[in-house]
């Protein structure tokens, strides 16, 4: 097994502390040493301050992605992006809109990003519909936690997770998206505070058990460490 080197660049700081005290000891143990930074939003030239977080737009996106691929020509680079609220100007955007299948959705607007980087280093992950559809995979372990600061809504929690085939699957509207259900439920919720608490309650192995699309990107980025050293 060779090690690798994996560059990852999240949409904010729930995603980036995921990486941090979920994934990447994870993934030291399959010989791949991650690091990650939140995408950047823009630049001042006068201060050269670097403003990173949140999804502004494709073309920032694609400039940081091409930015780290650059600097680190020894590096995997993937993405941790949300489907949900991603810029008008993202490749495929459009045609995944039209799609009735949410995994068609995720895969052309991937596809599409893939196809724009044309880098071998590169692999694209657009998460499914958001981050917070991850921690439907345990709604126990939802309610365990949240249920410490107010009334337990776990029965509530139950129907919502019921009404889909996968967590991912929980709808991307402004009033249905997964972190906008779960804010509703439970007043405290806070995704910064709380989102990365309770995936570790939940555990991996249960996330990407319930969670196809993410089981399939952690298994590709997993398996670097058995490739050769990235190269173009």
């Amino acid at each position: 097994m060779a090690p690798a080197r994996l560059n990852i660049i999240v949409e904010g700081q729930t995603e980036e502390t995921f990486v941090r005290d979920v994934l990447r000891d994870h993934l030291a143990a399959c010989q791949v040493y991650v690091s990650a930074r939140r995408v950047e939003t823009g630049r001042d030239r006068r201060t050269s301050r670097i403003y990173r977080g949140g999804m502004t737009s494709y073309e920032r996106a694609k400039r940081d992605i091409e930015r780290w691929l650059n600097e680190d020509q020894q590096s995997y680079l993937t993405t941790m992006f949300d489907l949900y609220g991603l810029p008008d100007d993202f490749p495929n955007l459009a045609e995944a809109g039209r799609q009735t299948d949410p995994y068609q959705k995720v895969k052309l607007v991937e596809d599409g990003i893939a196809s724009d980087i044309q880098s071998r280093r590169f692999i694209p992950y657009i998460q499914l519909h958001e981050y917070e559809g991850l921690l439907f995979s345990s709604v126990e372990a939802v309610d365990g936690v949240m249920s410490l600061y107010e009334r337990s809504k776990l029965n509530e929690l139950q129907n919502i997770r019921n009404q889909f085939n996968t967590p991912e699957e929980i709808n991307d509207s402004a009033t249905t998206a997964p972190s906008k259900r779960l804010s509703e439920l439970y007043a405290a919720y806070d995704k910064v505070a709380f989102g990365v608490l309770i995936s570790k309650r939940i555990g991996l192995e249960t996330i990407r058990q319930e969670c196809p699309h993410f089981s399939e990107w952690l298994s590709r980025i997993e398996s670097l460490g058995h490739q050769e050293e990235a190269a173009e």
